[in-house]
């Protein structure tokens, strides 16, 4: 069930956001882990202000090669789509 305050993040192309997506960020391959507020966002990271020192409206995590995990608050031209799971 997705919470009702959810909104969500969508890619400059038009396609959404959605966690476990293959993307390029920055040109380093990664994957969405979550998008903030959605039911996949885990529990630990449900109040970003706790994490971030600042409230968000939106946002989602990534785990990238060579990078680690990279928080944004929307997309922009470093992030492109290339898969998602079945």
């Amino acid at each position: 069930m997705t919470p009702a305050n959810f909104s969500p993040s969508y890619y400059r192309t038009g396609g959404e956001i959605r966690g476990g997506d293959r993307i390029l960020w920055a040109g380093r391959p990664g994957t969405v882990i979550f998008v903030l507020g959605s039911p996949d966002t885990p529990a630990g990271w449900a109040n970003p202000d706790e994490w971030l020192g600042k409230a968000v409206a939106g946002g989602f995590m990534l785990d990238v090669d060579g990078a680690g995990w990279v928080f944004e608050e929307e997309s922009d031209e470093d992030l492109t789509f290339v898969g998602r799971k079945p």
